[in-house]
């Protein structure tokens, strides 16, 4: 099982620049939960904690498009550096007046700040991997590979900042994982060999943004409706148990869909499915909203554990297809920008559906508040319906400019008919 991992690791180059994003995403896993544990010490409100770590959130989801596409333009050395120098003073103010001062509105404006420049490490290593087997099987094994680095950040990060803040002094985690992330960026960068070429294309006046290319805001909106899907379980898998009389093990179910997700990750990665790229993301996303359509009427947390673990081995697959569908419909040079919309649509389900999931949770209840979960999964089946055809274009087309680039290049470009659509101005921007 683990010799086709073996293989595309030992590309060089390929282990040193997975290990060094691999340290920097701790960040990604830790941030969010240090300062829910440093503001709910500091200002005895976990208010104002939900609200900082809203603000950071969706104002990294909403920038972090737009600087993606300028580190697809100049490189990811000529951009990434200035996000660090304006993310990490932005965080340590944050820190210094949540300790030092009784303030409360400044922290919430640097919350924006430190989120809006927030280097977004998975598109700056999937593209790695992207350019470097693009066009090989191997591809989607590199892609799975990194979903289950995902999975460990998620697995490691939130016990290990729980435990710096509680044993160490509230600000420890943030600290922690702010050095996590300038450490891993910082060693990532230096490997120059692995990085893409910038594409060195100006924006243009009419030029459209990665979001509106054939397919993209599609897979988006999945995304988003994904992203809800996790935001709304774990919330509501906390209340159930606390509900339930088993507030301990809410770790332990929590724990249980990140197994699932890890182990179907790891098989659905190296497996020889023949299938098309779309056709496993649309059967993924139907088996996950088949998978969580009970959860709102499970009985007790065995049960619910249980199906936790179920929608996590069919939503790793969703997840490793959905993005190589990505890689598979976007030019190379707008994938960085693309990868990052379909991140910031992930964390605005997240951050919608979990202050919904609280709501429903206060007022009737943790199981009606998995209908948000089963809602979500739902919806993104009912999302994947409606572009299947737009995708089944996107897939086409570029398909077809493939063909002509390679013709082009061999001098027989004749030979290729050309496809003229309204969206191939989109497709090759």
């Amino acid at each position: 099982m683990f010799g086709p991992y073996l293989q595309v690791l030992r590309r060089p180059g390929a282990a040193r620049f997975s290990a060094a994003g691999m340290l920097a995403r701790m960040q990604m896993s830790m941030a969010g939960l240090g300062a829910v544990m440093l503001l709910s010490a500091e200002r005895g409100s976990f208010a104002v904690a939900g609200t900082v770590s809203s603000i950071y959130a969706l104002s990294a989801a909403a920038i972090s498009p737009q600087i993606s596409r300028l580190i697809d333009v100049r490189g990811q050395r000529r951009v990434v550096p200035k996000q660090l120098m304006l993310h990490v003073p932005a965080i340590a103010a944050m820190i210094a007046v949540a300790v030092y001062t009784e303030m409360t509105w400044p922290i919430f404006v640097l919350a924006f700040l430190a989120g809006a420049s927030q280097p977004i490490i998975g598109p700056l290593v999937r593209t790695r991997w992207s350019t470097m087997l693009s066009g090989d099987p191997a591809l989607r094994t590199a892609f799975a590979w990194e979903s289950l680095i995902d999975e460990a950040v998620f697995i490691i990060g939130p016990p290990l900042a729980t435990v710096i803040a509680l044993q160490v002094f509230p600000a420890a985690a943030l600290i922690l994982a702010t050095t996590l992330l300038i450490i891993g960026t910082l060693l990532l960068l230096t490997q120059t060999s692995t990085e893409p070429a910038p594409s060195g294309r100006k924006r243009v006046r009419g030029d459209k943004p990665a979001i509106l290319l054939p397919g993209v805001a599609g897979i988006t909106a999945i995304f988003a409706l994904m992203g809800g899907i996790f935001g709304a379980f774990e919330v509501t898998t906390v209340a159930f148990a606390k509900e339930a009389g088993h507030s301990g093990i809410a770790g332990l179910l929590l724990a249980l869909y990140a197994f699932g997700s890890l182990l179907a990750g790891l098989v659905f990665g190296v497996a020889n499915i023949r299938s098309s790229l779309l056709k496993q993301f649309g059967v993924s996303i139907a088996l996950l909203a088949v998978v969580t359509l009970p959860m709102p009427f499970l009985p007790n947390v065995w049960f619910v554990g249980g199906g936790l673990m179920l929608a996590g081995v069919a939503c790793s697959p969703a997840l490793i297809s959905g993005m190589s569908l990505v890689e598979r419909i976007v030019p190379a040079h707008r994938l960085t920008e693309t990868m990052s919309w379909t991140g910031s649509g992930m964390a605005v389900g997240i951050a919608t559906a979990t202050p919904l999931a609280g709501l429903i949770i206060d007022a009737r209840g943790a199981s009606d508040a998995y209908w948000v979960t089963s809602g979500c999964a739902i919806g993104a089946f009912a999302v994947a319906l409606l572009v299947l055809r737009s995708l089944r274009r996107s897939i086409a087309l570029a398909t077809a400019l493939e063909a002509e680039q390679v013709a082009g290049q061999s001098g027989t470009s004749d030979l290729v008919p050309a496809v003229v659509t309204p969206d191939r101005e989109l497709l090759t921007t």
